[in-house]
């Protein structure tokens, strides 16, 4: 599956607050929020295939 498809499933309509080095493989991992809410959704690293929703 898509990265970015597996994301639309979960987190829905998202931006991204910022990004930070992943604890587990060292590439980047993202954090998302809702952009009409500001609520933060979650965070995901695609390299490790990783996804956390809030």
């Amino acid at each position: 599956m898509n990265f970015e498809l597996l994301l639309d499933k979960l987190l829905g309509q998202r931006e991204i607050i910022h990004e930070v080095e992943c604890s587990v493989c060292g590439d980047f991992e993202t954090y998302f929020r809702d952009p009409i809410t500001k609520e933060n959704l979650g965070r995901a690293c695609e390299h490790c295939v990783y996804v956390e929703k809030f």
